[in-house]
């Protein structure tokens, strides 16, 4: 009686378990595209030690407390793709305020991340209804390195030559413009050259 009792809560852990693990499953998956995966190192003049002492004495002044403007972040040519996974319509909310992205870069010559230093108009911004058929994507285009609040509140470097590798975070929002389920990329390769 004791081992049927173990076999049967076993079998109800283990239902329960794949139960979790699909509930767990998104109804759409983020994917960062490059549209061109090469890019020139301007270290606005500097040489890449130069550029990193540089950009590291900015965030070094903004966690002081100091307005510290930092210059223009890499130029890029990426996409944010969400995609549908499952069999029905599915709606996602993106574009507002609630809404976030975040790159994560590594490798290379190394990175740094500053404060963009750049000022938000106050209102807040509801996120925008988005309906994806099955096996349909969402595009959103990245036209700088910079990420955060509306995509402009944190700047990201590659601090020289080298092949790096991007992920990015996006949190989606939900219907009522609160901060919803958070997606993440598989990293892809960025290669700078001199």
């Amino acid at each position: 009686m004791k081992l049927l009792t173990v076999a049967v809560t076993l079998v109800a852990f283990a239902v329960t378990g794949r139960a979790e693990d699909k509930k767990a499953q998104p109804p759409v998956t983020l994917e960062l595209v490059a549209k061109n995966d090469k890019y020139k190192f301007d270290g606005s003049g500097k040489a890449p030690a130069e550029f990193k002492k540089y950009l590291e004495e900015i965030a070094q002044a903004q966690k002081d407390g100091k307005l510290a403007r930092p210059p223009q972040p890499p130029a890029v040519e990426l996409v944010l793709k969400f995609t549908n996974t499952t069999k029905n319509d599915t709606t996602i909310y993106v574009g507002g305020d609630s809404n976030s992205y975040t790159f994560d870069l590594t490798g290379g010559s190394g990175s740094v991340a500053v404060g963009s230093g750049r000022a938000f108009t106050e209102e807040f911004r509801f996120p925008k209804a988005v309906t994806l058929a099955p096996g349909k994507s969402h595009e959103i285009p990245v036209k700088q390195l910079a990420d955060g609040h509306r995509g402009a509140s944190r700047y990201v470097y590659w601090t020289g030559p080298g092949e790096y590798k991007l992920s990015a975070k996006y949190v989606l929002a939900n219907a009522d413009g609160s901060k919803g389920a958070e997606l993440a990329s598989e990293p892809i390769t960025i290669t700078v050259g001199k």
